[in-house]
């Protein structure tokens, strides 16, 4: 990826990020919409250490929420701590959330806590436990398959019965610390998936892996769910023609990031996540092939 000139990273990235801008993502909102398809939107950034850099960003998601609410668009927002100032210090992060989840709050809108790479999942969670105990319950957090103590994760929260994202995680950790066989992963996932719904919380099953989601499928099917107790999640750009064909019986969110970082996001999700990097590939050129198909065989 470092080797790739920026152009042709932006022009290949374009599909998967929104654009720089709010209104960029408005636009990209309710075009998924208009599908049948939920949002969440995410503002581009990480490795934030200015305080001042730090409420810029919060800002910025108090733009959001509002736009969100004027609009009446079916979207929600997805915070990075990094990106609101937990390299600087977790108390200025935890403020400038704290701003952001109350706002949505008096706003009806609901806030996710996304997770960052391992050496940050003790703060995070324990982040969103104080938001939790100070009263904050339209907050839900991220948990990573691929992490071993995600299991014990998920039994310590179990009392607050969380809204989850789970995930596979894409941050590339040392096997100490994380799974690398991509089938134990998956099995990972689908044990983890089996606990949370089992325990009564609201599942955002966030995978474009077709073994997994017909895991799930087989899971919601023998807990006897109904759709309000999941949804899936994609990224935008990445399969959406499954993300099509499963709104037709199932809730659907796709991930909407935006902002002047895309050039960051797009090296670093390609870089960091080989199989990310290969559903990239496949859906462009599954593109190209259909344009170069001729008129006839469409």
């Amino acid at each position: 990826m470092p080797l790739v000139p920026h152009p042709i990273v932006r022009r290949l990235a374009a599909p998967y990020v929104a654009g720089t801008e709010l209104p960029d993502a408005v636009r990209a909102v309710q075009a998924l919409n208009r599908e049948g398809l939920l949002a969440t939107i995410d503002i581009l950034g990480e490795n934030v250490v200015e305080p001042r850099s730090a409420r810029a960003a919060a800002e910025e998601y108090l733009q959001t929420l509002a736009a969100i609410h004027q609009l009446g668009l079916r979207a929600n927002v997805s915070l990075k701590p990094s990106g609101l100032g937990s390299k600087q210090s977790w108390s200025l992060a935890g403020e400038q959330i704290e701003r952001v989840v109350a706002r949505a709050e008096e706003l009806g809108c609901f806030v996710r806590l996304d997770m960052e790479d391992a050496p940050t999942a003790t703060p995070t969670l324990e982040l969103y436990r104080r938001l939790r105990a100070a009263g904050h319950q339209q907050l839900g957090v991220v948990l990573q398959a691929r992490l071993w103590r995600s299991v014990a994760d998920v039994a310590a929260l179990a009392a607050l019965t969380p809204n989850v994202r789970l995930c596979k995680g894409i941050y590339l950790e040392p096997p100490r610390i994380a799974m690398q066989d991509a089938q134990a992963i998956r099995a990972s996932f689908v044990a983890l998936l089996r606990r949370l719904l089992g325990g009564g919380s609201y599942v955002a099953i966030a995978t474009h892996d077709e073994e997994l989601i017909v895991a799930a499928l087989d899971t919601i099917a023998e807990l006897g769910l109904p759709r309000e107790a999941y949804e899936f999640q994609m990224l935008l750009g990445v399969r959406g023609d499954l993300a099509r064909l499963l709104a037709e019986a199932h809730t659907v969110r796709i991930y909407v990031p935006y902002g002047p970082d895309s050039y960051a996001y797009a090296q670093r999700r390609l870089r960091e996540n080989p199989q990310l990097a290969g559903s990239v590939a496949r859906d462009l050129l599954r593109k190209l092939a259909r344009r170069a198909r001729p008129e006839g065989a469409r």
